[in-house]
């Protein structure tokens, strides 16, 4: 499905509890996830901007921070030496309007033979909040990620209400957008970037002390030599 329509819905894909003890580890340590520090958040649209996250304790655990199925997943359309190449935490604020239409990355957008060609990075949305009508939810142009680069000139055809235990995947080629909060708090939703190990997003200079990826040292030691490949692109903290 996701290599035919460039997005999945993984229904019931983490234990709702244990991600509960995560929100409430992260909340903890970003009690004000509604105020952007631009110094170090990173936020191109108005009324949304990504946390970085440290992966420890809670979120260190691997059926949050990648659970078995996307891991699956991005071996089968990435290669097995896919590499995590970003988590963060991406907050829509109560207020935040429709985002514009985009695709999150293009390889050739001058030659326009991008929709020819395999993925070459994935999306995974964990939300830790219910993603409904009130609170936004995201939306998706299916398949359009086997189109050239044109905007969408119809509707989207898919925004699906997602619960926390559910996540989203798709392919960076796929044009859509996240839709308003038209609820009381903030939406946050855990996000990593998932790609071949040829390919690297560019941290935004804009945001002069962001790091896309940090693990505990302590968390990156204990890990296999597979999760360590994985996550090779980490900076390491103490």
């Amino acid at each position: 499905m996701l290599r035919r329509d460039g997005v999945v819905v993984l229904d019931d894909l983490v234990d709702p509890a244990r991600l509960e003890l995560c929100k409430e580890e992260i909340l903890a340590h970003h009690a004000d996830i509604a105020v952007p520090d631009r110094s170090r958040y990173f936020g191109p649209y108005v009324g949304r901007h990504t946390i970085p996250l440290r992966v420890d304790r809670q979120l260190a655990d691997q059926a949050i921070l990648m659970p078995k199925p996307v891991a699956h997943i991005a071996t089968e359309l990435l290669d097995e030496t896919f590499k995590i190449d970003s988590v963060g935490l991406l907050v829509a604020i109560p207020g935040a309007p429709d985002q514009a239409v985009h695709r999150d990355a293009w390889l050739y957008a001058k030659q326009g033979v991008d929709h020819l060609l395999p993925p070459f990075a994935l999306a995974f949305a964990l939300p830790l909040v219910s993603m409904d009508k009130t609170s936004g939810r995201t939306a998706f142009w299916r398949g359009s990620h086997r189109k050239p680069g044109i905007l969408p000139s119809v509707d989207y055809d898919l925004a699906p209400t997602v619960h926390p235990g559910s996540a989203i995947m798709w392919d960076y080629r796929i044009h859509h957008c996240g839709l308003a909060n038209h609820g009381p708090v903030p939406r946050p939703v855990i996000f990593s970037a998932l790609s071949r190990d040829w390919w690297v997003e560019i941290e935004p200079p804009e945001a002069k002390s962001y790091r896309k990826f940090q693990i505990a040292r302590s968390v990156f030691d204990a890990f296999s030599p597979r999760w360590q490949s994985r996550c090779s692109r980490a900076l390491l903290v103490e």
